[in-house]
Formats: structure tokens, C-alpha cells, sequence
């Protein structure tokens, strides 16, 4: 990118920051309210105050004419907040304040009688009558007590309705230029790639993937929010959803712990694809510490580690493997052979961070934050069901984060907050087989050198974000800038050892192959990329029960030439939340425009493969120059017409329409209930298109004398160009029931029923079976999960019970579409991608999943010391989970053996055992 634009882009940026302001909060919570006397008549000039429990801080404000009184910007936590006026008593209320929160209360005084205060014992609404989106949070306690498998906190999002687990489409425990172990989150049906994922108010996104940057210890999370619909002007670079988490922080008291949780195999089930039970045995163990370094200043600091030994399963037969490798060994295949059933897996981890808040006075928070991130794991992606060991690569990856903010008060009405942050990844993913060349016979196994991925990938991230939040009489506005600077450098280097792709096991044996591909060129690629982030907000108090959001937002994506920078992304929102029954209950309304991001590899991938420094050459059997199975090329074949990579120039970020209602109503002290209607439409999803495919045969070509196979461009062979083409629909209803913690009793219930359609699978090189047909592609999303519920809670008894406590997850989801294809070239594009004919996509049916995870519990104290064993069960029932049904169809009129037959299965019963000792 030219200087000048750089320097434009960042000028401009900074100059409507520094003018600038927003409303809700995103990493810290608002609170509100109304000081009425027993009349209900406003109360001009009361004095409110909020203690932090937790630090002993205070805040203070006071009511304007309408008695109206509001806290900008406070920490997570447990408040006394305190009301008072010269005539009347003190009144006092507890009050929590989560992620997010925009709070809104009603606090009554009374006539003054000596020395009383009016203590006011209930609990704080469970109704949020302001905020306008829809939104949960997965509170601290459910963050501590629920059982997640493997402590991987982001599981916990599926509790939210309308939140679903990608459909795995790859059997990988690690995504695409991914350290962050588990499935990616599908939110309202959209990509996984759509999300956008915040941490303490900053990025948290890889951008060269769209998935998240890093991973955190579930012991350093408080507390984090889901936005499912109708996110604030404050969210951007994102048409999914949004995951907004906030870590922990010292208190005024020190109070440390360890932790240790163990498993192995001893008391787990075997995996059902499995032959026999797989071996495993894991340790998890950490340190947690936090208190005051003076008076005003207060630490936090965790220390965890990982040790995991596991294995996986590849299912292909024993007959197929020993067919296969007598034909690798006649044909003197130089590669590793084919082998079946248990390899070793497994990862060692380590999680680093401190958290440092400091109180300069009443007016300034300075935040620190540090964090490491550490894993090596072998045979960690692309290994199981039907992909070879010699197929996978192995991960290691070390990220480094230093964040620092600060919190103004400059007047009793007006907040500036800053935000920086600068993150170094540096991920390596080699592949297992260095000798190649990989082998993949459609619906039977695939082997050989890893080829369908990046085998680097250094990442350097800053970023700075500045906000400027103003409350005037019955207005709150905010106004901000998120500047943030990618520099990326990709390994790629694909099918340098070749590639065989066989139609099936019978044309393996003979040799016949569909296609070879071999690159030749330069593996890497660097790329720099400037991002602005621009926003204003307005929560307009317009009466006491009904308050409107009116936000408007614009995101620019600078990427390298030749892309030309898609100028127009100007995203309004509005919101509404009507409260009408004395806060009780509330209706909420949205709708907005949102704009993601495009995914890094993608230009990475253009830019690296455009014919000049990097070439690949495609060949079917037959051709010229066309190698026998299995020898490769020895350099790229003279006269020989290169396949490339390129990108649409006129590329445009894809967008979403997010529409919402919601009537959320709270049930008794401590239940709420709420029932939405959500839809989204998107537009502009990338995908990757062949846009010169062949329009003539081989045959046809050598009888007409046409050059090229008659494709469109002569100067190149297959042109697979990134464009803005996709598009989805979700449709959804959802229904939440939740029970906030109280007499030892929390609970949540979620179902989701829903329908999402889209012509775009979950990756971002998606390719289309007809590239001029993208129409035929539109079918149920990869991600349709019509029917999802989740049952958390949790107990903790009294009486003779007490000390004991049970926790738990139930969730069930309906079964993912699969594509069925044939496995073979049927429309002659060299795409092996055909269905058979009168197919739609994603038209097979593969596998519904339950699951039932418990934790049993029991506290006891040794003095000063409080020590909890605990137990933990993941699938306890053992249900068998299949997973990634076998796809090809074959080219008969019959599908081939084994069509739909699983070919990896999720995790079975697996139990492990933990202690926590803390004082």
C-alpha cells in the first residue's frame, strides 16, 4: 500500500478520535437509574455512590433535573451502591455488574427520621430494560463451576441459543493457521470465520484465518458475553456474532490457589470407529494469585500448563490399506505406506498472564495486561477417519500479548478511554510426510505429504483504541476510532511434492489418476494491512421505559494491489428496548448493517500464486509431459499453461442485514424468560471460482484445433479468483430460560430452532461445482442445525449436604447436512467437486449429537485453607457421536460401500479427577 493512503487512513482516523465518544460499554458495565422520593417524584441533586466490594473503590454522581443519575464506566462486580438527599434517609442496594451490562435502576428515599438507612434487601433486576441487544453472558460462576472438557472456556458460548458448534467439516483439532484446540462457533447459522472475538476491550481475532488469535486458561476468564444479534456501533469487522470476554483481576484482599485435574484411560470408553481403547492420559495443573500492591494498585497472575498424550483413529479397512500399499509398493512410492487404526496425538500447553490495575486517584484506571501462549503438538491437524498420519502436520506456536488501557473521568459527566495493544504469533505447522507425493483416492484415504494448508504463519498485531463517552440529560453518546495494523507473513507452499487424486480405489490400482498437481516457486508471502474502525453511538433515554440506540459505524480494510480498498462500508444500527411493566419486563428490537473482514490468506494466497514467483501446473492423465504415478516433475514443464491464484480487485468485505425482536420478562426474585425471533440475510460471502474453466474437451479440442481447451483466457490454465459472491439466510426462534445463582440454585435452559440456507460452505476457498452456476449451490449451510437445546446448572445443597455441589451441561443438537459427491471430474472444470446428477448440496443427512457432562464436588476446609476435590465426567451416558460421514456417492446409479458411514467419531466417556486447594 502507498504511504500516502497509509498516512491518510490513520490521520483521519485518529482525528475523529480525538473528538470522539460512545455509549454502552463493551469490556466494562454502565449502571443508571432514577432517585425518586415515596411519591415517585424525581429527586434533583441526590448524591449516588458505588463501592466495589471487591477493592473498597468508590464512584460518585449526582441526579440531574429527572432524577436521573449514571456511572460511565465501572469494573465487573459486586457493588453497595448508596442514594442520598439532605431531608431524606440513605438508601443502599446490592448490585452485580457482568460484561457488558447496561444496568438501569429505581432507587426511592424517604423522609429523613434520625440516623436510619433504608437498606434495601432485593436483588438487582434480572431484566436489562436498556440494552437493545440480544445477548447473554456466561457468568463467573458458571465460568468456575461448570465441567468443560479439555478447560477450553469458548465451549461454554454454545450454552447461548442461537449459538451452535461449527459443522466439522475437517477432522483437525486445530483450524486453518489456528493454535486455538476445538471446534470453531457457528453463530446464527453463519460461518465460523464470521465472528469476531474481544478481550478486554481489544482484537482478539486471527485475521489471516477470521478465527480466534489466542488462547486463554479458563482460570483467567471472569466472565464473557455473547452478542447473537443487534450488536452495537462499538462491534465491528464482523457479520456473525460477537464473543466479548473480560479476564480477572486482584482484589484488596491476597488470596492464591492450585489446580490440578487428571485423567487417563483407565476409566473411559473406547471410541466406537475404534478397534480397541484409546490410550490416553492427561495432566492440567496451575497456579492463581491476586491482591493489593498498595492502597490503590492490585494484581493478578496465573500460571498454567497442559500435558495431554492422546491418540486418534484413522478407519480406513485393513483390506483397503493392504490393497493400497501393494500398489504403492509396485509402483515404488517413495513416501511412508498406509496405515489404519490408533496414532499418537496429544499437545503440551502453557498459559502465562498478569493483570495489573492501578487507581491513579478518582479519576484514572491504568490497566496492564500480559499474556503467553504456548503448544506443541504432533500429528495435531488433518490426521483421522479416512486421512492418513503421513497426511496431518504437526503444530507448534508461540503468542505473545501486551495490553495497556486507561479510563479518564474527565467531569462527573464525560469518560475518554484508550486502548493498546501490540500481539506476536509465530506458528509453524510441518508436515509429517516430507517425502510425498500426497495421494487422495475420493471416499477411500488419503495420503502423503500435507498440501492443503500454510506450514507457517508469523503474525505481528497492534492496535489502539480511543473513545470519548458524553451523558447529557436523557442522551449518552460515545464516539471512537479502533486502529489496527496487521503484518503477516505466510509458508505456503502447497502441492511443491505433488499431488495424485484418484476417482477410486480400482483406477488407484490402475494407475488412472483425475488429476496431478505440482507447484513450483516461492513459498512464502508477506503482506501489510492497515485497518480504521470508525463509530458514534447514542443511547437516547426518550422516557423512563423506553430507550432507543441509534449507531452508525464505517470499517475500512486496506489490502495490498492490486485490491482497491472498498470505501463504502457505512453500517447504521438501531435499537430499541421498551420496558413497559415497571422494569419487569422488556422488548427489544434491532436491526443493523455489519461488515466483516476478508480473511488474510486469501490475498495471502493471490498474491502468492499469480504465475510469476510461484506457478502450478495441472495435468490430467494423458496429457504431455503427465508423470506416471508416482513420480513428480522435475521443473515446471516448458510450454505448459500455469494454473493461478488471483483476486477479484473489486472485492467487497461481505455484509449482513441483523434483524431481531425479543420480549425478555423476569419470572419471581432470581428467573427471567425470554423468547426471539432473529434473522439474518448476508451478502458479498467470499468464495473461490474457477473463472477459466475448459469449454471444450480434450477430444474436442485436438478436432477443432482450439489451443487451451477452449477456455477463456489462452494465457493461463485453471484462474481460481476470490470474489464477494456468496450469500446466506438464517431463520430462528429461540427460547432461554435462566436462574441467576441463589440458594445454592443456577440454571439455564436454551432451545434454538432455526433454518439457515446459504451457496458458500464454511471455508473461505469454498468452490462451486459449475463456476458459472453459483445459483445451484444455494442449500442448507453447512452449519443448519434445525433443532438445538442446552440444559446448564448447578446445585449446591444445604443441610447435611453442604459442602457438596453437582454442575452439568445437556446439550442435543439435530443432525448436520453432508455433500454428496462423486468423487470424480464429472463436468470436465478439473475440479474433483461434482455431485452426481439432480443433486443439490448439502442434501445428505449425517449425525444428530447428545451429550451429557457432570461435575460432582466437595468442599471442606483445613483451617485457613479450602480444599475441592472434584470429579468430572464428559459424555457420561457414552453415547456414540459420530461425526464426518463418508461423502462419495461414486459415479453409478448405487452409492459406493460405506456412503454415509462415519468416519470419525466425537469424544466417548471420558472421566477425570481434579483438586483445588486456595486460602
Amino acid at each position: 500500500m502507498p504511504l500516502v493512503r497509509s498516512v491518510v487512513f490513520v490521520s483521519f482516523a485518529l482525528l475523529v478520535a480525538g473528538s470522539a465518544a460512545a455509549q454502552q460499554a463493551v469490556s466494562v458495565a454502565t449502571l443508571s437509574g432514577r432517585v425518586e422520593d415515596a411519591s415517585g417524584a424525581p429527586l434533583a441533586g441526590a448524591q449516588v455512590q458505588a463501592l466495589l466490594e471487591e477493592r473498597g473503590q468508590t464512584w460518585r454522581a449526582e441526579t440531574d433535573a429527572r432524577g436521573r443519575f449514571r456511572f460511565l464506566s465501572l469494573p465487573l462486580g459486586s457493588y453497595a451502591l448508596t442514594a442520598w438527599h439532605r431531608g431524606f434517609g440513605e438508601a443502599r442496594r446490592a448490585v452485580t455488574l457482568g460484561v457488558g451490562q447496561a444496568l438501569d435502576l429505581v432507587v426511592s428515599l424517604t423522609p429523613a427520621v434520625a440516623g436510619t438507612t433504608v437498606e434495601v434487601t432485593e436483588e438487582a433486576p434480572l431484566v436489562e430494560t436498556v440494552r437493545t441487544e440480544v445477548a447473554e453472558s456466561v457468568t463467573a460462576h458458571e465460568v468456575r463451576s461448570l465441567p468443560t472438557n479439555g478447560r477450553h472456556y469458548l465451549d461454554l458460548a454454545a450454552l447461548v441459543p442461537a449459538v451452535t458448534r461449527a459443522n466439522p467439516v475437517a477432522n483437525q483439532r486445530f483450524p486453518e493457521t489456528s493454535a486455538v484446540p476445538g471446534t470453531g462457533l457457528s453463530i446464527t447459522g453463519q460461518r465460523q470465520i464470521a465472528n469476531s472475538f474481544v478481550v478486554d476491550g481489544l482484537s482478539a481475532n486471527d485475521d489471516a484465518a477470521d478465527l480466534p488469535g489466542t488462547f486463554f486458561s479458563q482460570e483467567v476468564i471472569r466472565e464473557f458475553q455473547v452478542v447473537t444479534s443487534g450488536g452495537i456501533a462499538e462491534f465491528g469487522r464482523a457479520y456473525g456474532g460477537f464473543v466479548n470476554v473480560v479476564t480477572r483481576s486482584g482484589g484488596r484482599a491476597w488470596t492464591g490457589e492450585g489446580y490440578a485435574f487428571y485423567r487417563d484411560d483407565t476409566l473411559d470408553a473406547r471410541n466406537p470407529l475404534a478397534p480397541r481403547k484409546d490410550p490416553l492420559r492427561q495432566w492440567q495443573y496451575g497456579l492463581s494469585a491476586g491482591g493489593p500492591l498498595g492502597a490503590r494498585t492490585y494484581l493478578f497472575g496465573n500460571l498454567e500448563q497442559t500435558r495431554r498424550d492422546s491418540t486418534g483413529v484413522v478407519t480406513i479397512p485393513a483390506a483397503t490399506v493392504d490393497a493400497v500399499n501393494a500398489r504403492l509398493r509396485a509402483a515404488g512410492y517413495g513416501g511412508e505406506e498406509l496405515a489404519t487404526g490408533l496414532f499418537p496425538t496429544g499437545y503440551d500447553t502453557s498459559n502465562v498472564l498478569f493483570r495489573l490495575d492501578h487507581h491513579a486517584g478518582d479519576r484514572l484506571l491504568l490497566t496492564a495486561r500480559y499474556s503467553l501462549y504456548d503448544i506443541d503438538s504432533p500429528n495435531a491437524r488433518n490426521v483421522g477417519g479416512i486421512n492418513a498420519a503421513s497426511r496431518g502436520t504437526a503444530l507448534r506456536d508461540r503468542d505473545h500479548a501486551l495490553a495497556l488501557s486507561a479510563v479518564l473521568t474527565l467531569s462527573p459527566r464525560t469518560m475518554a478511554e484508550t486502548r493498546v495493544q501490540a500481539a506476536r504469533s509465530r506458528l509453524a505447522a510441518p508436515p509429517n510426510d516430507l517425502a510425498g507425493p500426497a495421494v487422495n483416492i475420493s471416499g477411500v484415504a488419503a495420503l502423503g505429504t500435507a498440501t492443503f494448508s500454510p506450514t507457517a504463519r508469523d503474525l505481528d498485531l497492534y492496535e489502539l483504541v480511543q473513545t470519548l463517552t458524553a451523558y447529557r440529560g436523557a442522551h449518552t453518546l460515545k464516539l471512537g476510532a479502533d486502529l489496527l495494523w496487521n503484518r503477516l507473513d505466510i509458508a505456503f507452499p502447497g502441492a511443491v511434492q505433488g499431488v495424485y487424486t484418484f476417482e477410486s480405489l480400482p483406477a488407484f490400482a490402475a494407475g488412472r489418476y483425475v488429476t496431478f498437481q505440482q507447484a513450483f516457486g516461492e513459498e512464502r508471502q508477506f503482506q501489510s494491512n492497515p485497518n480504521a474502525g470508525l463509530f458514534v453511538q447514542d443511547e437516547w433515554r426518550v422516557v423512563p421505559s423506553l430507550t432507543l440506540n441509534l449507531g452508525l459505524r464505517y470499517d475500512l480494510q486496506d489490502l495490498p494491489d492490486p485490491i482497491r480498498t472498498d470505501t463504502d462500508n457505512l453500517a447504521p444500527r438501531l435499537g430499541l428496548a421498551w420496558a413497559p411493566d415497571g422494569g419487569r419486563m422488556v422488548v427489544r428490537s434491532s436491526f443493523g448493517l455489519y461488515y466483516d473482514r476478508i480473511p488474510l490468506r486469501a490475498t495471502s494466497n493471490a498474491l502468492q500464486r499469480d504465475g510469476t514467483r510461484y506457478k502450478v501446473a495441472v495435468l490430467p492423465l494423458g496429457a504431455a509431459g503427465a508423470p506416471v504415478f508416482p513420480a513428480v516433475l522435475p521443473a515446471f514443464p516448458a510450454g505448459l499453461l500455469a494454473s493461478v491464484t488471483t483476486i477479484d480487485p473489486g472485492i467487497l468485505s461481505a455484509e449482513s442485514r441483523q434483524a431481531s425482536l425479543q420480549v425478555e420478562r423476569q419470572l419471581g426474585a432470581h428467573t427471567s424468560a425470554s423468547v426471539a425471533v432473529l434473522h439474518v440475510r448476508a451478502d458479498g460471502i467470499i468464495v473461490s471460482r474457477n473463472v477459466n474453466v475448459p469449454t471444450l474437451s480434450a477430444a474436442e479440442a485436438r478436432a477443432g484445433g482450439v489451443p487451451n481447451l477452449g477456455r477463456p483466457d489462452p494465457r493461463f490454465a485453471n484462474v481460481g479468483r476470490f470474489e464477494s459472491l456468496g450469500r446466506s439466510e438464517y431463520k430462528g426462534l429461540t427460547v432461554s430460560v435462566n436462574r441467576r445463582l441463589s440458594g445454592g440454585v443456577s440454571a439455564r435452559l436454551s432451545y434454538t430452532l432455526s433454518k439457515a440456507m446459504d451457496d458458500a460452505g464454511n471455508a473461505f476457498f469454498f468452490t462451486p461445482q459449475d463456476a458459472d452456476d453459483l445459483r445451484a449451490e444455494w442449500g442448507r449451510s453447512d452449519n443448519d442445525q434445525r433443532h438445538r437445546v442446552v440444559l446448564a446448572g448447578s446445585l449446591e445443597p444445604r443441610g447435611v449436604l453442604q459442602g457438596w455441589s453437582l454442575s452439568g451441561v445437556f446439550s442435543y443438537g439435530s443432525a448436520l447436512p453432508f455433500n454428496v459427491v462423486t468423487g470424480s471430474d464429472r463436468n470436465n472444470d478439473t475440479n474433483v467437486n461434482d455431485r452426481p446428477p439432480g443433486v443439490g448440496r448439502n442434501t445428505g443427512v449425517g449425525f444428530d449429537f447428545a451429550t451429557l457432562d457432570l461435575r460432582l464436588a466437595r468442599r471442606f476446609a483445613l483451617g485457613a485453607t479450602r480444599v475441592e476435590a472434584m470429579v468430572e465426567a464428559f459424555n457420561l451416558l457414552n453415547r456414540s457421536n459420530l461425526q464426518l460421514p463418508n461423502n462419495t456417492f461414486g459415479t453409478g446409479s448405487a452409492p459406493r460401500p460405506g456412503f454415509g458411514a462415519p468416519t470419525a467419531a466425537a469424544d466417548s466417556r471420558q472421566v477425570q479427577f481434579g483438586l483445588r486447594v486456595s486460602r
